[in-house]
């Protein structure tokens, strides 16, 4: 097992990849009383096209199967596997994201019992056409759930507007015809390519042995046979430049406007500032945070002048070609917002001594975040999903970076391609 030390933490990630090429990171913290087991694969909402690297032609399912998978695995020929969780006294889970479904079990007590089960419902496919048929219906309400929802709507109506051709742009859950559409041949086609143990991975932090773990986990997947480990090709998608729209207001269940602006920066921009990728996306951070978080001078303008009623939330994302920042808020002067705004976006800076500060408190809330065993596995499967390996040495990253390359990085941060969504209040009849 690799003991992977974290630099001026006092943490250690074990490693181990099984013959399967199942990866297991395991983090102890007896600072705790429960433990916290994710058993991930790598397949989210984007993948839609795909192929083995044997097969002539790619495979095109719905959107939303990789939801829709995430919903039935849970069904076991004996029952329910949340209903196992649940009679342990565990809390049990799962999530589907872009680019990542993941399975989780919260526990205090039977580590055992609660690992090994974890393993067996994720590995044991039973899905049959009835199955599928019965489940439709309880996920087409959560669609139309997620369609109604504020929030949702809010963002995803941006992505429609930033991207012409990318599955950003579809609901995780897809929409109500692609979930009538599925088919147990797409559910089928879709778990025998990612659900190998070599495009998974296991994460557990918490209160729990190592190397009992590691034990436990290699004498179940030794009880169990897998096909050779398949070479998945996803079908690359050319995005371009240009936004689909660059403005649209919506009307929805709002009391009061809210503004979501979306910037489309091709990564290419970064290309030749010679930094390594998770250098530019913690710079892309500090820089945002800087400019639009709850100490910048655009807030407190914004709130000082009654302009939003709370902050701007600012958020970004990596696609394969793209940085994605928005900036959201809740405004009774939509059209005031979005001026500020624009103005602040084409002055895009920072000063030394705000990179000096932010990294500070970036440090310092990188050490406490190894406190939330939730928190420390999430960023342990962010590290595998968009770098493809887990970044234990970012406290010394932090410290290497510098003002000049801060500068490069704020320069490319601008408004050349712009979104912008307003969701307005509907009009009474």
């Amino acid at each position: 097992m690799e003991k992977i030390k974290y630099p001026k933490v006092d943490e250690i990630l074990y490693k181990e990849v099984l013959p399967s090429g199942l990866e297991v990171y395991l983090i102890p913290n007896k600072n705790v009383k429960n433990f916290y087991m994710t058993f991930s694969t790598k397949f989210g909402s984007l993948y839609t096209e795909f192929k083995k690297a044997s097969a002539a032609s790619y495979t095109k399912i719905p959107d939303g199967v990789a939801h829709f998978l995430e919903h039935i695995t849970f069904k076991m020929p004996d029952g329910d596997a949340s209903d196992y969780f649940a009679n342990l006294g565990s809390e049990s889970n799962a999530y589907t994201s872009f680019k990542v479904t993941c399975y989780e079990v919260y526990g205090y007590d039977k580590f055992k019992e609660n690992l090994n089960y974890l393993l067996d419902f994720v590995q044991t496919p039973c899905y049959t056409s009835k199955m599928i048929e019965a489940e439709k219906g309880i996920i087409a309400e959560e669609v139309k759930m997620c369609e109604d929802n504020t929030l949702a709507l809010l963002s995803y109506s941006l992505y429609r507007n930033l991207f012409s051709k990318h599955k950003y742009s579809s609901f995780v859950c897809g929409n109500v015809k692609d979930v009538k559409s599925t088919t147990l041949k797409d559910i089928e086609n879709s778990y025998q390519t990612f659900y190998h143990p070599s495009n998974m991975f296991i994460i557990i932090t918490g209160n729990f042995n190592h190397e009992e773990a590691l034990a436990i986990i290699e004498e179940n997947q030794a009880k169990k046979k897998f096909e050779k480990a398949p070479e998945i090709k996803i079908k690359r998608i050319n995005e371009p430049n240009k936004v689909v729209k660059e403005y649209e207001e919506i009307p929805a269940n709002v009391e009061v406007e809210k503004v979501n602006i979306g910037l489309k920066i091709p990564l290419s921009n970064f290309s030749k500032l010679n930094i390594s990728e998770i250098k530019r996306d913690i710079l892309v951070n500090i820089i945002i945070n800087s400019n639009f978080g709850r100490t910048s001078e655009i807030r407190e303008r914004l709130i000082n002048g009654n302009i939003i009623t709370d902050g701007i939330v600012a958020s970004k994302y990596i696609t394969d070609d793209y940085l994605i920042i928005e900036l959201s808020a809740e405004t009774p002067y939509p059209q005031r917002y979005i001026s500020i705004m624009k103005e602040k976006l084409k002055k895009i800076t920072i000063t030394k001594e705000e990179l000096e500060i932010k990294k500070r408190v970036a440090i310092s809330n990188y050490i406490l975040s190894f406190d939330d065993i939730e928190e420390t596995s999430y960023n342990i499967q962010s590290d595998l999903i968009n770098y493809g390996q887990v970044i234990h040495n970012i406290y010394d990253i932090y410290n290497e970076l510098d003002y000049s390359a801060a500068e490069e990085v704020a320069k490319k941060i601008n408004d050349k391609n712009m979104a912008i969504v307003v969701l307005v209040p509907k009009e009474d009849k």
